[in-house]
């Protein structure tokens, strides 16, 4: 039986997690630097090359683009050598630099983004082969307005808090590669709630010299080392807001646990976050959770293995801020199978989570 509550749902339909990243409108202008005014020939202000494009600081990146001369071209340039992503063009900037020297990259969205709605930024990088020197982590920066700040220093937090009227969010960014990659376009990707105010995204690396991580390398940095990327495809897209209907089974998003395994992955730990602002959302809701396993192993095992794995998710919220008394968990072991149990690998689906939101019971 679940604990603190006596009665069990039995429901037929199954049904994923709601919430997933769906393809929609890039609210981004120009995402792909493919609307450009002339092509470029020498160092020049990629702002006065490119359509809703502009610097937020003094420094200046440079512009790619098959039409390009030879220093200043695609896919060779002065920097290296990447096909773009898409289309025939792509900026470069300086992420590291002496001197905490920066570039960055500011672009306009269509429309300013909706308070408390979720979104999903995506970003393509590829490390420039010149490069001595990657990072280990990139964050993107939006703001309320278009900025310009003066000189080509690291644009950091404190610096945009000295601007009374600049609101802005900093948002971490997750590779799906390494940073040092130069063969390849990167994907980083992050997802978001909006404050409201934000209707410009910078670009680059918000961290001066001594707080940039850097992946490992061998010998130590020499003032002459440097990092730079280029950067293709900004995406930024409204997502559905999380909505649960009452009294239905959901199947926590997740990879399959290992046989003897409870604890939560990140995918896992990103959908537990989006219930627990479901659940912060809608205070005459609980939540019931019911652990499975697979029937490899003792009954009594897998009833135990399975336990473990809804507390998981009930300690979870819990640490989050939801109270005990909205939550009920149960483990059922290995004796409510997902499918007829012939198909290969379908132990694999039984190791799971399921929930249900219902109405509040004090």
């Amino acid at each position: 039986m679940f604990y603190k509550v006596t009665r069990i749902f039995l429901l037929l339909s199954f049904c994923f997690l709601l919430g997933t990243p769906l393809s929609g409108q890039n609210l981004i202008l120009n995402p792909g630097f493919e609307n450009y005014k002339s092509c470029p020939e020498n160092i020049t202000n990629f702002g006065t090359l490119l359509e809703d494009v502009s610097l937020p600081t003094s420094s200046s990146g440079d512009y790619f683009n098959a039409c390009g001369s030879n220093d200043f071209g695609v896919p060779s340039n002065f920097k290296g050598s990447q096909k773009a992503n898409e289309g025939s063009g792509y900026v470069g900037l300086y992420f590291y630099a002496l001197n905490d020297y920066r570039e960055y990259i500011q672009l306009n969205t269509s429309k300013t983004l909706r308070e408390k709605h979720p979104y999903k930024i995506t970003l393509q990088l590829s490390l420039a082969e010149a490069s001595s020197l990657a990072l280990k982590n990139m964050s993107i920066v939006l703001v309320n307005k278009k900025v310009k700040f003066p000189n080509g220093s690291a644009l950091t937090g404190s610096r945009l808090d000295l601007q009374e009227d600049v609101a802005f969010q900093v948002v971490k960014l997750k590779p799906n590669k390494s940073l040092a990659n130069t063969d390849d376009w990167i994907t980083l990707t992050a997802e978001f709630e909006a404050k409201g105010f934000e209707n410009h995204i910078i670009v680059g690396n918000f961290n001066n010299n001594l707080n940039t991580e850097l992946l490992e390398q061998e010998g130590t940095v020499l003032s002459s080392d440097f990092s730079y990327y280029y950067v293709d495809n900004v995406g930024l897209e409204e997502l559905p807001r999380v909505n649960y209907e009452k009294d239905k089974i959901y199947v926590l998003e997740r990879n399959p646990f290992e046989p003897k395994g409870y604890e939560l992955d990140a995918e896992a730990v990103a959908s537990v976050k989006k219930i627990f602002k479901y659940l912060k959302e809608n205070a005459e809701v609980q939540m019931k959770i019911t652990g499975h396993s697979d029937n490899v192993g003792q009954p009594g095992y897998n009833k135990f293995i399975s336990s473990l794995r809804a507390r998981a998710v009930a300690l979870y919220l819990k640490n989050l801020g939801i109270d005990d008394n909205r939550i009920v968990w149960e483990g059922v072991g290995d004796t409510r199978p997902l499918g007829n149990g012939k198909i290969k690998e379908s132990h694999l689906s039984n190791r799971r989570v399921e929930f249900v939101m219902t109405q509040f019971e004090d």
